[in-house]
């Protein structure tokens, strides 16, 4: 009975890890094609210091939003609605 017991632990627990490295996987993709240009550019600049176009993360990105003289609530409406399928497209979009 105690090894059926243990067989069945080592099942599951394999299951575990396996559903966890799927899900781990996942996040580590990006975001999908359908996703916003505000999605898609927070994914490019996060976390701080992994991308070059802004390497102070969403931090800088709001700062220099802030710095454009307009209603911070009209850019991130308005980068929200596009959905040009990457980060790429994204900023050619808003150029």
């Amino acid at each position: 009975m105690g090894k059926k017991i243990a067989v069945i632990l080592i099942i599951v627990g394999i299951l575990i890890c396996v559903s966890l490295g799927q899900a781990v996987t996942s996040f580590a993709a990006g975001p999908s094609q359908q996703a916003s240009c505000m999605g898609q550019e927070a994914a490019a600049i996060s976390p701080p210091g992994s991308s070059e176009e802004l390497p102070g993360g969403a931090p800088e990105l709001k700062k220099f939003i802030d710095s454009l003289g307009v209603t911070p609530g009209v850019v991130y409406r308005t980068i929200a609605k596009l959905h040009e399928g990457s980060h790429e497209a994204c900023d050619e979009a808003l150029e």
